[in-house]
């Protein structure tokens, strides 16, 4: 027997969504005037961390609930699926058992108003968290990390044997509580390079095959263009963009570069054979068609970290900046065609690049390129935009006797470096590149510095010098927020 629910014009299940509805609602929401210290904006603050640790324990029940829904639908596939059409009268176990989950997403979709890809997610990181992931469903109920997080090791693990598994979850599950989603992901993916059993160049190859481009539905007559391209080929065209886009800036063009960026992008796909800007209807957008023009004179920039001994043939993996592991066929390729490339060379037993003293204000270029390599984007806490776009601040100024040298430099946006000097935050540089922000009401955040170089001790028996062509190139590392405290 099949029971039915009543359904609105606009497809909402009626009874049961109207009876939810009326048990959740929101209480009368009382703002209080706010009060003229920092004492007030600080409770305001943990009022605001205290509410998203409660959202994050529940997104840890929903998944749990969620886990219950996939193995009720297991348990009742047979309920699922039609027995009596005529294309399932030769169908295999493992058939029936794909249409029941199928269901159980579509039953999902419908009852939380999302995609059917989306419900689909929830079924497959549920199964993931709640049986190979424990101690990450025990982070979220605790609220120290959002769901965003556990999905992101969900995903990673999913297709790993068990012990690979657990060593990427007990990599990674002590920065989840303290690390920005975006860097999270990366060390969650390099955690996961090390330990999978496929070499990446396979991988790679396999995943190249599902390349595209596709286009979904914005509003006010926008669109959203996305594609999916192997990583050095995103990068590439986004440096190209955003180069294109500054050189556009710095000859006068009031447009932002957010906006130039979007502009050379349609001149560079919609220009004709002869050089013009096709019609894009985009009613005017594109009003200077030498974009295109200014483009193609762009040489796009990666930047790669390789081994040594990748370039000699191993088979360590490569890291993009702003992506992770490479294969190394793909890093070998792009350092046979590198304009230049750099060499940086660290301490022996630590792995730490050595600093170049306190000669003058001015910090050296290959100091510069090592600073790079640390911190990979500005060290305010959460901040990604690229170190290559950011300046180098001595932490402790240069009149008050700070040093030009590792232990007091670090990149930071401008927004950021305008922050640190004009604003009430303050920031002391620890041991290890470690960065210590306090806020102005007292909360301290520790950035972390980037991923150095394994030590020689590492690296096993020796290596012969390399070759004096060889000069790797810039190593890039990882910014994250890891601890908040009142002081």
């Amino acid at each position: 027997m099949t029971t039915t629910t009543e359904v609105a014009t606009g497809g909402a299940p009626v009874p049961r969504v109207a009876t939810r509805a009326a048990a959740v609602r929101a209480p009368h929401v009382v703002v209080t005037p706010p009060v003229g210290s920092l004492e007030a904006l600080a409770v305001a603050v943990d009022e605001v961390v205290g509410l998203q640790r409660k959202i994050d324990a529940l997104t840890a029940a929903r998944t749990v609930a969620v886990e219950g829904a996939r193995l009720a639908g297991l348990a009742v596939h047979r309920g699922l699926v039609d027995d009596e059409a005529a294309r399932l009268a030769d169908a295999s176990p493992t058939r029936r058992v794909e249409l029941a989950h199928r269901a159980v997403v579509a039953e999902l979709a419908c009852a939380l108003r999302v995609r059917e890809s989306v419900a689909d997610g929830l079924l497959r990181d549920a199964e993931v968290l709640c049986h190979r992931a424990g101690s990450v469903l025990d982070g979220l109920s605790r609220g120290e990390f959002s769901y965003a997080h556990a999905s992101i090791v969900a995903r990673a693990v999913a297709d790993l044997d068990p012990q690979a598994a657990v060593d990427v979850v007990a990599a990674c599950v002590g920065r989840a509580g303290s690390t920005t989603v975006g860097a999270f992901r990366r060390l969650v993916r390099r955690a996961r390079e090390q330990v999978h059993p496929e070499p990446l160049g396979q991988r790679h190859e396999k995943a190249v095959a599902k390349r595209g481009v596709w286009v979904d539905q914005g509003e006010d007559g926008m669109a959203w263009l996305s594609a999916l391209l192997p990583a050095t080929s995103a990068h590439a065209i986004c440096d190209r963009l955003t180069t294109s886009a500054r050189d556009a800036r710095h000859r006068g063009d009031a447009r932002t570069v957010a906006q130039l960026r979007a502009d050379v992008l349609v001149d560079l796909a919609l220009a004709t054979p002869d050089g013009r800007a096709g019609d894009d209807g985009a009613g005017g957008l594109c009003e200077v068609a030498s974009l295109a023009d200014v483009a193609r004179r762009v040489t796009p920039r990666v930047h790669v970290t390789v081994p040594v001994l990748t370039l000699l043939g191993g088979d360590d993996a490569a890291h993009l900046d702003g992506h992770g592991p490479i294969d190394p066929d793909t890093a070998r390729r792009l350092t046979a065609s590198a304009p230049s490339l750099r060499r940086i060379l660290t301490h022996p037993e630590t792995g730490a690049v050595l600093s170049v003293g306190r000669e003058s204000y001015a910090v050296p270029a290959d100091l510069r390129a090592w600073l790079t390599v640390r911190d990979e984007t500005c060290r305010f806490p959460g901040c990604t935009v690229p170190a290559r776009r950011c300046d180098v601040d001595h932490t402790d100024s240069w009149a008050d006797g700070g040093a030009t040298g590792t232990d007091n430099l670090a990149h930071l946006c401008r927004k950021h470096h305008v922050l640190k000097h004009q604003t009430a935050w303050g920031v002391e540089h620890l041991p290890d590149g470690v960065l210590s922000w306090t806020s102005p009401t007292g909360v301290v955040y520790l950035t972390q510095p980037g991923t150095r170089p394994a030590p020689d001790h590492d690296l096993g028996p020796p290596e012969p010098p390399p070759p004096d062509w060889i000069d790797p190139a810039e190593i890039y590392g990882l910014v994250s927020v890891t601890r908040r405290s009142r002081v």
